[in-house]
């Protein structure tokens, strides 16, 4: 896929994508750092790279987005939301977004691309009547993990056919860019052409 792309290996189009969600607070590039498990020199880089593009402003408090970095996430946010903590699954902490209106998947490949990526596991849930369930046998989530059920109604704004992806890995970061990274699996063909300039 075209998004795949880039000549910067300091950092990934996930990086990408979870530091301009993050960044939609003032942040300082230490604590960015820590939260997307990057070096400084990559996060020097990716900063270097927003500001190049007018996404974001700089200020003693730190780094957040200007308003052409706000008009991006809310184009990404027409194809998934920004991730959420959902607690810890088989001991991992875990991470949760809804992707929009997706394309049709088979869910064990998508599952399978969180695991390649960085994840320990990870799963592909759909939205039917309403209800949070698995997509091949339409077996509500609630059944087997109430709790969960309960954390992404309570976090995430979903509809109607979204699909909701859950990924767990050894740290929030690798997580959290897990589940974007199907997300973006997902979306590929439609992201916005800021975001890829950032990766160019």
């Amino acid at each position: 896929m075209s998004w795949k792309r880039g000549a910067y290996p300091e950092f990934t189009v996930e990086d990408a994508v979870a530091a301009l969600f993050i960044l939609k607070e003032p942040v300082g590039r230490k604590a960015l750092a820590e939260m997307l498990d990057l070096g400084e020199g990559s996060i020097r880089t990716l900063l270097r790279k927003l500001n190049g593009l007018d996404l974001i402003r700089s200020a003693q408090r730190g780094h957040s987005l200007g308003e052409r970095g706000l008009k991006l996430v809310e184009k990404l946010s027409e194809g998934f939301s920004e991730v959420r903590s959902v607690g810890r699954i088989e001991g991992f902490p875990a991470y949760a977004l809804a992707v929009r209106a997706p394309p049709e998947f088979k869910s064990i490949d998508l599952r399978d691309e969180a695991i390649r990526f960085h994840a320990k596991g990870a799963m592909i849930l759909v939205v039917r009547n309403g209800e949070v369930v698995f997509p091949e046998d339409g077996r509500p989530l609630r059944e087997t993990m109430p709790e969960l059920a309960d954390r992404l109604e309570s976090l995430l704004d979903f509809f109607e056919g979204d699909a909701i992806i859950v990924a767990w890995a050894e740290n929030p970061a690798a997580a959290m860019k897990s589940a974007y990274h199907v997300a973006i699996s997902l979306k590929g063909d439609s992201l916005p052409e800021d975001l890829l300039r950032i990766l160019r």
